[in-house]
C-alpha cells in the first residue's frame, strides 16, 4: 500500500511541473483596436466584435496563432503571437533534473516551457 501511495505521490508532482504549477498551461490575451467596429480573430476563430477582446489560449498553441483585426472597408491587421521561453520551468532541475518535469511536462505534454512575449496587443484595421 506504501509503495502505491508514494508512486502516486510522485506520478502527480512529475505531471505538476513547475511552470505548469506556477503559470498554467493557458494564456490569456488581451486585444483593443482604436476602431469600434472591428472583428477580432485568433488563428481563424472569431473571438470578439467592438473594440476590445479577450481570448485564451493554450500555451502548445500560442507560437502557432496568429492575431487578426478586420473592419469593412479597412485593410487587415495580422501579428503573429511571439513567445519567450519561461525560466520558472529551470525549477524542473531540482526535481528530477529536468528529465520527465521539463522534458516530458512543460515542453512535450503542456507546452508550458513558453510563455506569451506580451499579453497585450493593440490591432487597428488601417482605414483609407
Amino acid at each position: 500500500m506504501t509503495k502505491k501511495l508514494t508512486a502516486l505521490v510522485t506520478l502527480v508532482v512529475f505531471l505538476n511541473s513547475c511552470a505548469t504549477m506556477f503559470h498554467g498551461t493557458k494564456e490569456t490575451i488581451h486585444i483593443r483596436s482604436d476602431k469600434p467596429n472591428t472583428i477580432f480573430f485568433a488563428g481563424e476563430q472569431e473571438i470578439g466584435r467592438g473594440s476590445s477582446a479577450v481570448t485564451t489560449i493554450s500555451k502548445k498553441k500560442l507560437s502557432k496563432t496568429t492575431l487578426r483585426a478586420e473592419s469593412k472597408g479597412c485593410t487587415t491587421k495580422t501579428v503573429p503571437i511571439e513567445t519567450k521561453f519561461d525560466g520558472i520551468s529551470l525549477l524542473g532541475l531540482l526535481l528530477d533534473f529536468g528529465i520527465i518535469s521539463i522534458l516530458v511536462v512543460d515542453l512535450g505534454a503542456t507546452g508550458a516551457v513558453r510563455e506569451a512575449a506580451q499579453t497585450d496587443y493593440v490591432l487597428t484595421p488601417e482605414c483609407s
